[in-house]
């Protein structure tokens, strides 16, 4: 009887132990389990939480982010930035081409003329690519036009660019040049219609009502009328002879913005801009 009793208690002790140990195992492959995802957990709310700080991050820069890619294409007052005549890139530029400003009106004339030269003859004529703008407010939608305007020391250093690229440059080389001194503006043309087109060139003022344009780009400029050499003609007849340039490909272009570094003027006709030019 005892004998019985001593192998049935064995055998449940035997028993009590071997699931014991297998629940203590179980126990401590569960405590495991939960110990790796709770860490799992930890580095999810980790991302989550990073992934919420970038989308905020974004969120408050993305004016930012658009400002200055909406400003590449060189849209209203946004123009004036890109005319740097105090960039040293340009005026050490201006410095090899010139010497510097020249007191006597023939010599300064013939910078004039270098500088002109010298855009036609080492930038060249390179088309923009398409640019993407970014819409406002944030959405999955582009826009992608063309005209992305590079700054002079861009110009400069990639010895290519389109008009704007090339006046831009020619207006801030001819500021630096002159140091204020005079007067020089890029002069935008656009024609009408629903798939309107644009250029854009340099002019400055010349005392007795005159003009001077010079369109790098078009490889133009007012001439004298034996047609050597930069000239200054009365307003309007530098003006149409610049536009009659343009006739064929624009043929109803007209004058509709002039800038500089410190000002920027829209007109709604040509006629409008040289009673603008003549009252500066």
């Amino acid at each position: 009887m005892w004998k019985k009793l001593f192998i049935i208690v064995s055998g449940l002790l035997v028993i009590s132990l071997i699931l014991g140990g297998s629940l203590w195992h179980q126990l401590k492959v569960t405590k495991t389990q939960l110990a790796n995802t709770t860490a799992q957990l930890k580095a999810i709310e980790t991302q989550l939480d990073k992934a919420k700080d970038e989308g905020s991050w974004l969120v408050d820069h993305y004016p930012n982010f658009r400002e200055q890619i909406s400003r590449r294409l060189g849209r209203g007052p946004d123009t004036q930035s890109f005319v740097t005549p105090d960039d040293p890139t340009v005026s050490t530029k201006v410095q090899e081409i010139t010497g510097g400003y020249a007191e006597d009106a023939k010599e300064r004339w013939a910078d004039y003329s270098r500088l002109y030269s010298w855009i036609i003859m080492n930038i060249e004529y390179a088309r923009d690519s398409h640019t993407p703008v970014l819409p406002e407010p944030m959405s999955e939608t582009l826009e992608w036009e063309e005209g992305f305007w590079r700054m002079p020391t861009e110009t400069i250093r990639d010895r290519a660019g389109d008009c704007e690229d090339m006046v831009v440059l020619l207006v801030s080389m001819l500021l630096n040049y002159n140091e204020g001194r005079l007067p020089v503006w890029a002069v935008g043309i656009r024609t009408s219609g629903q798939k309107s087109e644009a250029h854009i060139a340099l002019a400055f003022p010349v005392e007795g009502n005159k003009l001077t344009i010079l369109d790098p780009a078009a490889r133009y400029h007012t001439t004298f009328p034996c047609g050597f050499g930069l000239a200054a003609e009365d307003v309007s007849v530098t003006v149409n002879a610049w536009l009659s340039r343009w006739a064929e490909k624009m043929g109803n272009a007209h004058i509709h913005l002039a800038f500089s570094d410190k000002f920027y003027q829209e007109f709604s006709n040509t006629e409008e801009f040289i009673e603008w030019v003549k009252k500066q």
